[in-house]
């Protein structure tokens, strides 16, 4: 049997390059790192739940204090789904640590007011479904990069909830029939070079991929030639190093 030390000389090296390829094909073993957070999913996490800290009180002046049927209905239905998504948000804070806000930002304070200064409940509703729209309008663009770009799983199915929630809830506060759509927040404006760039990073990962792929069975084969040459001219030496059989004397029998 053929050891690690019957390898000839010059072959180890290519061994070594053999697996550093197959390491930098595979990636780092194990998926520790994908159970770290990142900058964008802490801030996804905490914007959720700001959200909550004023859409729910919004919630229940809609329920109180709503003119029209359809804003009261949404009132309701965003404070449940904001208390259940608060529960998930403290329940993925907890579990990585994440330090949640317990104030809303200045800006959502700023809109309650808003809300509790309206002149009348028709003024109530126009102020409540705006605001609402507009700040769901800026949230869900952040919660869709990180359901689209992060590492944790996690953080991936939270971000799936919240995606849905915030969906769901631009669609029933533009069926009030209050919202303006001019004050909403626009799209950004499409860079042309990103789906270029997009592609070339995936083909250059594809020919780095081949590249080691013919390498690793370059030297693979260069290995196993070298191996088998090494051991054909061993038996050679071996079987030119037997001594010759002694002539035996006349009317020997050998057995």
């Amino acid at each position: 049997m053929t050891s690690a030390s019957d390898l000839p000389r010059f072959s180890r090296p290519v061994l070594v390059l053999l697996v550093a390829a197959v390491v930098t094909l595979l990636g780092p073993v194990g998926d520790a790192h994908a159970q770290q957070l990142s900058a964008a999913d802490r801030n996804l996490i905490v914007n959720v739940k700001l959200a909550g800290l004023w859409e729910m009180p919004a919630g229940m002046w809609a329920q109180e204090r709503g003119k029209s049927k359809r804003v009261r209905e949404v009132g309701r239905t965003l404070m449940i789904d904001h208390g259940r998504l608060d529960t998930a948000t403290h329940g993925i804070a907890d579990r990585f640590g994440v330090t949640l806000p317990t104030e809303p930002s200045d800006q959502q304070s700023a809109w309650l007011g808003e809300m509790k200064a309206a002149r009348d409940d028709t003024e109530f509703d126009r102020i409540f479904a705006n605001r609402l729209r507009y700040a769901h309008g800026v949230l869900f663009p952040i919660i869709a990069q990180v359901r689209a770009g992060t590492r944790n799983d996690v953080v991936r199915d939270y971000a799936t909830t919240a995606n849905q929630a915030v969906l769901r809830h631009m669609t029933l506060l533009e069926s009030t029939g209050v919202v303006d759509q001019s004050l909403m927040p626009e799209a950004p404006v499409p860079q042309a070079n990103n789906a270029n760039a997009a592609m070339d990073v995936g083909f250059g990962d594809l020919a780095l991929g081949l590249l080691l792929a013919v390498a690793l069975g370059g030297g693979l084969f260069l290995a196993v030639r070298t191996l088998r040459a090494k051991n054909t001219r061993t038996r050679k030496r071996a079987a030119a190093a037997e001594p010759e059989p002694v002539p035996s004397a006349s009317g020997e029998i050998h057995v």
